[in-house]
């Protein structure tokens, strides 16, 4: 089956709470490149969820969504929930390692004053998902985590399977981030002049 896949990637900065920084969306079918969408972001804002829902639109069709976690330029996060909500496309969200909620509540009220709404966005994210799975891809891999709104648990292993080729990480998310390292020296010679 034809699968239309969404995934996204922040790009590189310098420093950290100021600035910009890319959001890339990159849109595969069965592992190819079918093509890339940018906007801007800013460093540890609010406004990822938001450009990734243009992306989104812009993208349309797609049949899922796989998030990188959900944390973008710093800690400017996607709000997962909100995007099915919104927009009823299915999600996995992906990452290599275990979420550490202790330590991220604990930079967050360290970091920010508004530490409140990124808690709620990944509260809302953890409960929308039921929570964080580890899961195998491969058998002689190592496991990965992942937590799925509006798709079976089942369902999202499979098409993690489908999309991994070599070691435990997903085609798309293998791409992107090439593309993301990439993309990002250009912005950031074209940001710096």
């Amino acid at each position: 089956m034809e699968m239309k896949i969404l995934t996204f990637e922040d790009g590189k900065f310098v420093g950290k709470g100021f600035g910009k920084t890319l959001l890339i969306g990159l849109k595969t079918e069965d592992t190819l490149i079918e093509d890339i969408y940018f906007r801007e972001i800013e460093i540890d804002g609010l406004d990822a969820t938001e450009k990734a829902i243009e992306i989104i639109n812009e993208a349309k069709p797609i049949d899922i969504i796989l998030l990188n976690g959900i944390s973008y330029a710093g800690f400017n996060l996607i709000d997962a929930e909100k995007i099915w909500i919104n927009l009823r496309i299915p999600l996995i969200i992906y990452t290599k390692k275990k979420p550490d909620n202790k330590k991220v509540i604990s930079a967050l009220i360290k970091h920010f004053p508004d530490w409140r709404i990124r808690w709620d966005i990944i509260k809302n994210t953890l409960k929308a998902s039921r929570g964080i799975h580890q899961v195998k891809i491969k058998s002689r891999e190592k496991p990965v985590y992942i937590e799925v709104i509006g798709i079976d648990l089942e369902e999202a292993i499979k098409i993690l399977k489908n999309n991994t080729i070599w070691g435990r990480t997903p085609e798309p998310i293998r791409i992107i981030e090439i593309i993301a390292e990439e993309s990002s020296k250009i912005y950031l010679q074209v940001k710096n002049k």
